[in-house]
């Protein structure tokens, strides 16, 4: 069921702290633990979340419980300064990405490894960097 004018409310104050902290539908699905289609049906106003998928988005925002049905409710969303939780935005990284695991093939020697390795590396962190502009 569409979200009424409140609810979406809500919906962009979400958006609009996302923004903020320049963190994206993907980071929240990763904190909140939901599906990717609930998280981005909420985002987009088609689809008020359950009461425990709210909660589990308040919690990754750092805002008190209810705060979204408050919101809704006609409250002010909380200031996007404040409360920032860690590993948010570009600078960080998730614990299971923070080495690449690369399969050595035998007939190669230190030396050729570690540009093998380096290339790649400079290669993923441009693909990096190119898909996050284009957003």
């Amino acid at each position: 069921m569409a979200q009424t004018e409140t609810q979406r409310r809500a919906s962009r104050a979400v958006a609009r702290w996302l923004a903020h902290r320049e963190a994206n539908t993907a980071w929240l699905v990763r904190q909140t633990g939901s599906d990717p289609g609930t998280i981005g049906d909420f985002l987009n106003g088609n689809r008020w979340p359950k009461f425990k998928t709210q909660g589990r988005i308040e919690k990754a925002l750092s805002w008190p419980a209810g705060t979204l049905t408050a919101i809704a409710d006609g409250a002010d969303a909380p200031d996007p300064d404040v409360n920032q939780p860690e590993n948010v935005g570009g600078d960080t990284h998730d614990p299971e990405d923070n080495e690449l695991l690369y399969r050595r093939p035998d007939n190669l020697s230190d030396a050729e490894w570690e540009r093998v390795k380096a290339e790649s590396r400079g290669f993923i962190e441009w693909q990096i960097e190119k898909a996050s502009r284009e957003r």
